[in-house]
């Protein structure tokens, strides 16, 4: 491949093809400083579709008074950051600061930060103290270390690529004993399970937009390798809530995470 072409060019013109010039700490700054390079028109490229790909849905369905009628997301989502009271707050992927608005009625006083990816959805956003555009899947988060006491990301992670890069940024802003707060849909919902078992692609999978499909099990190991406590799991549902106190891993078709920064 090109990259790899170019990468072995210029670390064996900067001398690491001999071995009394190699360092493990230089070639790792070098190697990386030459991906970007290599990578960086791409990376421009696929957050430009992206961006392009949700401006389309916030200029379209997005935009409609009824699309998001029937979500429950945000309100149980709302109620989880109630509980925890915080005073700085950052939603990851805040569309137009619908959960923001929740937040700012349920937590007098707090301060939210929001981004996304769709600076359609942020020229229309409300209740958010400072927003900016970013994609999460590259950018780093422009906000100091150990400085939010609850981050928000609902329906995110299952849309990035390497959700790592994300968590190992949420991990940063977060104060010690600071909540991560993600929701992601739940592959493991009986309805995805019928599905799959008649011979159908799951809705939740056939989604083109969903990168990644999770479990309970498998959206808590994420969290803890990247450094997290998992203090809570449980589901969200949007109707019959009492069902999923019987078995969310089964009944309900997002789960919710809790997770603390140690």
């Amino acid at each position: 491949m090109l990259e790899n072409d170019l990468l072995r060019h210029e670390l064996m013109a900067r001398g690491y093809h001999r071995r009394n010039a190699f360092s493990w700490t230089r070639a790792a700054e070098e190697t990386m400083a030459v991906y970007r390079r290599c990578l960086g028109n791409r990376s421009m490229k696929t957050t430009t579709r992206k961006q392009q790909g949700y401006n389309a849905e916030w200029s379209g369905w997005k935009a409609q008074p009824e699309a998001f009628s029937s979500e429950q997301r945000f309100d149980q989502v709302c109620a989880h950051v109630k509980r925890l009271r915080p005073a700085r707050l950052l939603d990851l992927g805040c569309g137009d600061g619908r959960l923001a608005c929740l937040v700012k009625l349920a937590c007098p006083g707090v301060t939210i930060h929001g981004c996304d990816v769709s600076d359609v959805a942020l020229s229309r956003s409300e209740g958010l103290d400072r927003s900016y555009v970013l994609d999460l899947d590259t950018d780093p988060l422009p906000e100091p270390g150990e400085s939010f006491d609850v981050v928000t990301a609902s329906e995110v992670l299952e849309h990035l690529s390497g959700p790592r890069y994300v968590l190992a940024e949420v991990r940063r802003v977060l104060k010690p004993g600071g909540r991560l707060l993600v929701t992601v849909p739940n592959v493991a919902f009986w309805r995805f399970r019928w599905q799959a078992l008649r011979g159908e692609v799951p809705s939740v999978t056939a989604d083109e937009r969903h990168l990644h499909s999770y479990t309970a099990a498998s959206l808590g190991r994420l969290l803890e390798s990247e450094g997290f406590r998992v203090a809570r799991m449980t589901g969200l549902r949007q109707r019959f809530d009492w069902l999923g106190q019987l078995s969310y891993t089964l009944l309900c078709d997002s789960l919710l995470a809790e997770a603390e920064r140690p």
